[in-house]
C-alpha cells in the first residue's frame, strides 16, 4: 500500500496547492524553475562568444550576417557555406537581430519568455480539456521537463527552434483562422521543419473535426484534411512555396544544398545516439501517445490510428535526415496534445491521472539528455552540477574535463 499511499498523498497535496485563484501562473512559474534548475543553460558558452569572441556559437554569425542584409547576405556563399544552406529562408532570428541591434541576449530573453508562454498555453488548454487542475498540473510538469520543453532556456547557440514551437503551438489553439494563418507563416520561416510539422496541426484539426461529428470513417477523415479549418494550412503551404521559389529565383539563382540527402542518423556512427533521441526527445510523455493509440485501437477506430500513425511515420523517417534529431522530433509535440485529447474522450479522469502522473515522474527525475549533431549527445547539468564546475574552475580542481 505504499505506492497507492503516496500517489494519493502526492494528488491531494496537489489540488490543495492548485486551489488558488491565480493557479495558473504559479504553476507555469513552478514549471519553469524545475526546468531551469534541473537543466540549467549552458550560459557560459554564451559569456565566451560575446566577451571572448569564441567560434562555438557561430549560429549567431550567420544571423548577424543575415540581418545586416537579408537577401544578400555577406561572407555566405549561396551554394557552398557547409551546415547553413537553409538558413537564406530562415528569417526570425535575423529579424529579431535587426531590430535589437544584434542584441543576443535581449533575443534569448525573447525567447524565454516564449518558453514562458508555451508552458502557460499548454496547461491552459489541458485544464480546459479536463476540467481538472491536477491534469493540467501534470501534464505542463512532463511538458516543461522534456526537450521541447527545456530547449527554450538551453538554446543560447542560436537556432530558434523555440520560435518555431511556439508559432506552431499558438496556430493549434488559434480560434481565429487568419491568426493560425499568420503564425503557420511565421513557423515555416523560421526553419523549414515546421513546414512539415504543418501536417502535424492538419492531423490535430482532423482528430477534433472526427470526435465532433462522431464520424470515422477513413473517407470523411481525408475529406476534412481539404475541408474547413484544414484549408488553412494547404493555402499556407502554397503561399509559402510559392514566396520561397520567388526568393530563391530572384536573389539565390545559385543555390545549392550540400546535402547528399540520405538519412544522416542511420549511418554508422550517427546511428549510435538514433535510440536515445527517439526515447528523450519525449520521455515519459511516450506513456501518452501509447495510450492514446492503445485507446483508438480499443475503441476499434483503426482509420484514425491509420492517419495519424501515417503522420507519425513522417515525423520519424524526416528526422533522420538531420544530424540534431532531437529539434526535429520535437516539432512533433502537436502529438503529444493529439494523445491527450484521445484520453479526454475516451478514458476515465482516474486513469488520466494516473497516466499523467508517472509521465510526470519519468519526465521530471530523467536527465535531459540531447543529440547535436555530430555524434554528440549531451547532457544538460543541473544547478548543483554547474555550481560544482564553477567551483572547479575557481579553484583548478580538475573534477570536470
Amino acid at each position: 500500500m505504499i505506492f497507492e499511499d503516496f500517489y494519493k498523498s502526492t494528488l491531494l497535496w496537489l489540488e490543495e496547492k492548485l486551489k488558488s485563484g491565480n493557479w495558473l501562473l504559479t504553476l507555469t512559474f513552478w514549471c519553469v524553475a524545475v526546468s531551469i534548475f534541473l537543466a540549467f543553460p549552458p550560459y557560459t558558452l554564451l559569456h565566451e562568444y560575446i566577451y571572448q569572441h569564441s567560434g562555438v556559437l557561430d549560429a549567431w554569425t550567420f544571423v548577424h550576417n543575415q540581418a545586416d542584409n537579408l537577401l544578400h547576405p555577406k561572407e555566405i556563399g549561396y551554394g557552398v557555406f557547409s551546415r547553413r544552406n537553409a538558413v537564406i529562408y530562415r528569417w526570425t532570428l535575423p529579424f529579431l537581430s535587426f531590430i535589437t541591434g544584434h542584441n543576443i541576449i535581449l533575443i534569448i530573453f525573447f525567447q524565454a519568455l516564449l518558453g514562458i508562454g508555451n508552458i502557460y498555453l499548454i496547461a491552459r488548454y489541458v485544464y480546459a480539456q479536463s476540467n481538472d487542475k491536477v491534469t493540467a498540473c501534470l501534464f505542463a510538469l512532463a511538458f516543461s521537463n522534456i526537450f521541447i520543453g527545456s530547449w527554450a532556456f538551453v538554446d543560447i547557440h542560436g537556432y530558434g527552434d523555440t520560435f518555431a514551437y511556439s508559432f506552431l503551438l499558438i496556430a493549434v489553439l488559434a480560434r481565429s483562422r487568419a491568426l493560425a494563418s499568420v503564425f503557420l507563416m511565421m513557423a515555416f520561416f523560421t526553419d523549414e521543419r515546421a513546414v512539415v510539422a504543418g501536417g502535424y496541426v492538419l492531423l490535430w484539426w482532423i482528430l477534433r473535426k472526427a470526435y465532433e461529428t462522431g464520424d470515422f470513417r477513413f473517407k470523411t477523415l481525408i475529406k476534412n484534411a481539404f475541408l474547413g479549418k484544414s484549408q488553412i494550412i494547404w493555402m499556407s503551404w502554397i503561399l509559402y512555396f510559392a514566396l520561397r521559389y520567388y526568393i530563391g529565383k530572384s536573389y539565390f539563382p545559385n543555390h545549392r544544398y550540400t546535402y547528399d540527402w540520405a538519412p544522416i542518423m542511420l549511418k554508422d556512427l550517427n546511428r549510435y545516439g538514433l535510440g536515445s533521441s527517439l526515447w528523450t526527445v519525449f520521455e515519459g510523455m511516450w506513456l501518452i501517445i501509447g495510450a492514446g493509440v492503445l485507446a483508438l485501437c480499443l475503441t476499434r477506430k483503426y482509420a484514425l490510428l491509420f492517419v495519424l500513425g501515417a503522420g507519425f511515420t513522417v515525423l520519424i523517417s524526416t528526422a533522420v535526415y538531420v544530424q540534431d534529431v532531437d529539434r526535429a522530433l520535437s516539432y512533433g509535440f502537436p502529438f503529444l496534445l493529439m494523445g491527450l485529447f484521445i484520453l479526454s474522450k475516451e478514458a476515465s479522469l482516474p486513469v488520466m491521472r494516473g497516466i499523467l502522473f508517472v509521465a510526470a515522474f519519468i519526465c521530471v527525475f530523467h536527465p535531459l539528455l540531447f543529440t547535436m549533431g555530430f555524434n554528440r549527445i549531451i547532457w544538460v547539468e543541473p544547478f548543483p552540477v554547474r555550481l560544482l564546475m564553477a567551483a572547479d574552475r575557481v579553484f583548478d580542481l580538475n573534477l570536470f574535463n
